[in-house]
């Protein structure tokens, strides 16, 4: 009697362990702060918005290289931060825009009451919309019918790929190694795998970041974890702290914020942190992870090598998701002459970067981020 209620219990324990050293030995890495910010379903909303919008201009026949995004920016209200997306449409004639925009609000209306659209009047050269995904202000979308629209690049454009959040998980790392990309890799200091990861970057000569832990407007809810920089440190502590993360990620060549909403609005400590930057010559990049972010015009004014994100790759893990922001992220480089995409650790990044941009020497160039920053 005694060795059947045991042995339940033993499995039930053997069950626990098993689970424990599982988590011990190959931890879960930490979110990124937009993760908490954005529902997902707002996150599929503006997904499904964007693919829909695409669709209906492939259907109206608008090629490629008339399609513009202008911007893709971090906007915060209500609780929520999302991408905001502006979208500029080259039309032959009034007639093509006029067409455009009554597919596109039609099409519109087929994703449900969640997703509202309406034209804004009173433009002579182009029609514009405005689009709102459960009440919050989603794409600005404009069909331009006069004027010369071109691509500013001159040759082929370039690709920066960072990789953010490394330092959990050796296996994913060493698979975004593989490919045949020279990804540019922001490893956390003091993760579990840090030292390892760092070890095997320089052994095979890919670009090293510091990834930055800064202080999120909804701390300790969102936690950076270990050498996270605090608005409420005083400038020498927070010099000491940078210090003692930088040395974590030896032959670092850069910087950029993990997390960082309310460390990077605050001026006076990014001018701080930048200055020590600055005096080691290294770049730093901006995440934007929030609108109201100074660290890149403060990096520009005090002479630091900057630049800043222009695409997160994988908000949604969802393959189509992720194919229209790699679309994205191209389109942008066609018509600025670069871009800077950012992903994370996800079997499903290292996915796409393989399906959709390994091969892709003809159209871009893709090289190590520290040749965008300027």
């Amino acid at each position: 009697m005694i060795l059947a209620v045991s042995v339940p219990a033993l499995l039930i324990f053997v069950l626990v362990f098993f689970l424990f050293i599982k988590g011990v030995a190959k931890p879960d890495g930490p979110l990124y702060e937009e993760a908490y910010s954005s529902s997902p379903e707002l996150v599929s909303v503006i997904g499904r918005i964007d693919r829909c919008v695409y669709e209906s201009l492939y259907q109206s026949g608008i090629p490629e290289r008339d399609i513009f995004f202008l911007d893709v920016e971090p906007r915060h209200e209500k609780g929520k931060t999302w991408e905001f997306t502006r979208l500029l449409v080259k039309c032959a004639d009034e007639t093509k825009a006029l067409r455009v925009g009554k597919r596109i609000l039609k099409e519109l209306l087929t994703l449900g009451p969640g997703v509202t659209a309406r034209e804004e009047p009173g433009h002579a050269r182009d029609l514009r919309y405005r689009v709102l995904a459960n009440g919050l202000y989603t794409h600005s979308i404009v069909l331009r019918f006069s004027g010369t629209l071109t691509d500013r690049g001159k040759g082929r454009p370039k690709v920066a790929l960072i990789i953010d959040d490394l330092g959990y998980d050796p296996g994913l790392a060493e698979a975004f190694m593989g490919l045949d990309i020279p990804v540019s890799l922001s490893v956390l200091p003091s993760a579990p795998f840090t030292r390892r990861i760092v070890r095997e970057a320089h052994k095979r000569g890919f670009e090293l970041m510091l990834h930055l832990p800064m202080e999120p407007k909804n701390y300790p809810a969102v936690n950076p974890g270990p050498g996270t920089l605090f608005v409420s440190m005083d400038d020498q502590v927070l010099l000491r702290k940078l210090a003692e993360d930088l040395k974590q990620i030896p032959g670092a060549v850069g910087v950029n914020n993990h997390m960082g909403s309310l460390f990077t609005e605050d001026r006076d400590k990014m001018i701080v942190v930048l200055g020590a930057l600055r005096k080691l010559n290294l770049f730093f990049v901006d995440s934007r992870t929030t609108p109201g972010s100074v660290a890149y015009d403060l990096a520009r004014r005090m002479d630091v090598p900057t630049a800043k994100r222009t695409v997160f790759l994988d908000n949604d893990l969802d393959a189509p998701a992720m194919e229209f922001q790699v679309r994205r992220l191209l389109n942008m480089a066609r018509h600025r002459g670069w871009a800077i995409g950012i992903g994370h650790p996800h079997k499903a990044t290292v996915g796409a970067l393989k399906n959709y941009l390994e091969k892709r020497d003809d159209e871009i160039e893709i090289v190590p981020v520290s040749e965008l920053v300027g």
